[in-house]
């Protein structure tokens, strides 16, 4: 019965979670300090150009014993030794963090450090890349990135046997109870005592002295980068955060703006909120994330029909029926076979959230959601495995490499205040507070209950201390946003803007979890002006335009049976779209073979090629009345897709099925129910 809590905020490259941050430890300017708006006029700005010259960091990189990254070779990285506690100088013990730098190939403008991928817990070297920078960025910036202390080669404090307890029985909780949530005192005491029992499995797994978790805080994280500025020796440097990487940002602009040439915060935490208060902005932002995603389906005529007309009632329907008795599914294996799933609220819930992040995962939830209105929940069971990190085989939990639950939960809870009291006063307050969302309405709930994880943890703050709003004096910073943003809400990039002595506020109507980096112009070149030419934008607050804001166009879901389609290619074109949107294949990185279950049976393989991808079908079928034999390729260059196949069912034929996305083509050529086939489109 573990609470559900508070998710992790990353990016979405592949993963892409959820955030929530709020310092309580950063010594603060004077509390009666003023903080008026900033001017409405954009001042002069100094550009890069007219900086004092600057030197090669490769040779400081080479004193300092850098090496090729083993993980990213085109980096260079560095240990550098930092004081484990900042804030304490009679305290002399150091701890390493890593810190990779991709030097400027051009004129250098200085470092361009990266706060990166965010979580907390994501691990920065790892994941480190520059496929979406301008050209000019990477010819003047060194680009930076770096784990932080606890973090993959920073010193991995890890506890992942009693979190994957802790988590898988949140995902399987079947709540039996009154309404979904914690609303009995039999289910809040047990819920309490699951908390204590993970705070001590997970700490005496760590296997450090709990003292010592107070050190890993994101206050010192943001003096470990002031220590890197110093060994590599620049006056300043630009800092860009992302998501939780917004609260490193703000930690070290506070502490030290003369440092900071500039700075960029895309998907912003507010760190004035205290923990209940991040809580519940943070749910109430899933749940505006969610109606749109709904309300924009209804919009469209071929979702809407799929959803039996409303997707508003096709979701709480969904949610109502599975809060009352978790579903039981058969669900089908990579090894052919099928085994029976149990499908709970809590594991909706977090499925839900998850796909809200990005356009193209809102879309992918509404076709599972159809699949669900339709009477089938094996598609958003799938999404939950790529989600939750789940082998669809064992339901083990598998886990990021790159990303560290554990220094999430310790990050989290040493930086935020839940609540005033002793740890059992807080408890209470936490679960007092926790009735009021609870149920299915509001949809998406239950955030405020990591108070009770967080009371309990050795480095939860005594006291609550108040933060006051960033200032940053002398420090032109971009505030990124998106009004659609569930995991940082909008309104709380926007109040650190409203503060800031020097901001610019660019946001998307719509969009997603952090806007910087998806190919849109708007921020991207706003971004790049700043960075290389040294101009901020011509408005203090500007609004980006996305043709896709809210989801990407929405792709049918198949019919149940294959006599549904007028011709074979219409039904060739359809599973096409299957194969491209199921999760396994979406989320491949196609490092090597891979496979899933068909849904009528049989399996589909996938994995590299010289040139791209190649495919397997064995006896496949993705709807009724149509199984697949063959093969499979697609070469990357010529944007070629092809498919050769034996089917069965309703129709015994051998076809060759092409999509030329260069061309935007389609053809199938061969037998079909005895007949010749050659069809275009």
């Amino acid at each position: 019965m573990f609470a559900k809590k508070i998710l992790p905020a990353l990016i979405v490259l592949s993963l892409v979670t959820m955030a929530c941050s709020v310092l309580n430890q950063i010594t603060p300017p004077p509390a009666t300090q003023e903080f008026p708006q900033p001017s409405t006029e954009a001042p002069a700005t100094q550009t890069p150009q007219t900086l004092p010259a600057l030197r090669d960091i490769r040779p400081v990189l080479q004193n300092m014993g850098g090496q090729p990254c083993e993980e990213n070779p085109d980096y260079t990285c560095v240990t550098v030794q930092v004081a484990l506690d900042h804030f304490d100088a009679a305290n002399t013990e150091t701890l390493g963090v890593v810190f990779a730098v991709l030097p400027a190939w051009g004129e250098r403008y200085g470092m361009y450090l990266q706060a990166f991928p965010g979580g907390p817990g994501g691990e920065g070297v790892s994941t480190a890349t520059v496929s979406w920078f301008d050209d000019a960025i990477l010819e003047h910036y060194d680009v930076v990135y770096f784990d932080q202390r606890g973090l993959g080669l920073s010193g991995e404090l890890a506890c992942p046997t009693a979190y994957a307890k802790s988590f898988l029985e949140m995902l399987n909780y079947d709540d039996t109870a009154g309404l979904e949530g914690f609303d009995t005192p039999e289910e809040q005491q047990a819920m309490i005592e699951d908390n204590r029992a993970f705070v001590n499995e997970c700490v005496a797994e760590i296997g450090i002295d709990p003292a010592r978790l107070a050190f890993y805080g994101t206050n010192q994280v943001a003096e470990d980068l002031e220590t890197f500025r110093q060994a590599i020796g620049d006056d300043r440097f630009m800092l860009y955060g992302v998501s939780y990487g917004t609260a490193v940002a703000q930690a070290y602009a506070a502490a030290h703006p003369d440092r900071l040439m500039g700075m960029i915060l895309d998907g912003t935490i507010d760190l004035t909120l205290p923990g209940e208060v991040s809580a519940h902005s943070q749910e109430k932002a899933f749940e505006e994330v969610l109606l749109a995603t709904l309300q924009a389906c209804n919009a469209d005529a071929a979702c809407a029909a799929d959803m039996g007309g409303d997707a508003v009632a096709a979701y709480d329907n969904l949610a109502k029926v599975v809060s009352e008795n978790s579903v039981r599914i058969s669900f089908p294996l990579p090894t052919g076979e099928t085994i029976n799933r149990v499908v709970t609220f809590n594991a909706l819930e977090y499925t839900t959230m998850y796909q809200l992040y990005g356009v193209t995962d809102r879309m992918m939830f509404l076709r599972a959601l159809a699949q669900a209105n339709r009477g089938d929940l094996v598609a958003m069971a799938r999404l939950l495995d790529a989600d939750a990190m789940l082998d669809p085989t064992t339901g083990e939990y598998l886990g990021d490499p790159t990303f560290s639950d554990t220094m999430f939960d310790n990050v989290h809870c040493t930086d935020n205040a839940y609540f005033s009291g002793a740890p059992e006063e807080r408890i209470a307050q936490s679960v007092q507070d926790g009735q009021s969302a609870n149920g299915t309405v509001p949809r998406l709930n239950g955030f405020v209950y990591t108070g009770v994880m967080c009371a309990l943890w050795p480095s939860h703050p005594v006291d609550v201390t108040p933060i006051p709003a960033l200032r940053a004096e002398g420090v032109p910073t971009l505030v990124l946003n998106a009004t659609l943003d569930p995991a940082t809400p909008f309104h709380e990039g926007q109040a650190v803007f409203q503060n800031l002595a020097d901001g610019y506020h660019i946001y998307v109507e719509g969009g997603v979890h952090s806007i910087y980096g998806w190919g849109e112009s708007c921020p991207d070149d706003l971004v790049t002006d700043f960075l290389v030419n040294g101009n901020p934008p011509a408005q203090r607050e500007t609004i980006c335009e996305w043709e896709q804001a809210v989801t990407a166009p929405y792709v049918p879901i198949l019919a149940k049976d294959a006599s549904a389609y007028s011709n074979p290619l219409d039904l060739l074109m359809a599973i096409d779209d299957e194969i491209r949107y199921t999760p396994e294949y979406y989320n491949s990185s196609f490092a090597e073979d891979q496979s899933f279950g068909c849904r009528y049976g049989g399996t589909f393989t996938f994995g590299p090629s010289d040139v791209g991808e190649t495919y397997r079908f064995e006896t496949c079928g993705f709807l009724e009345g149509f199984s697949i034999t063959g093969t499979g390729s697609y070469d990357y260059d010529s944007g070629v897709f092809t498919l050769e196949m034996q089917v069965t069912g309703a129709q015994d034929g051998n076809l060759t099925y092409t999509r030329k996305d260069n061309e935007g083509t389609y053809s199938l050529i061969g037998t079909y129910g005895g007949q010749d086939i050659n069809l275009n489109q």
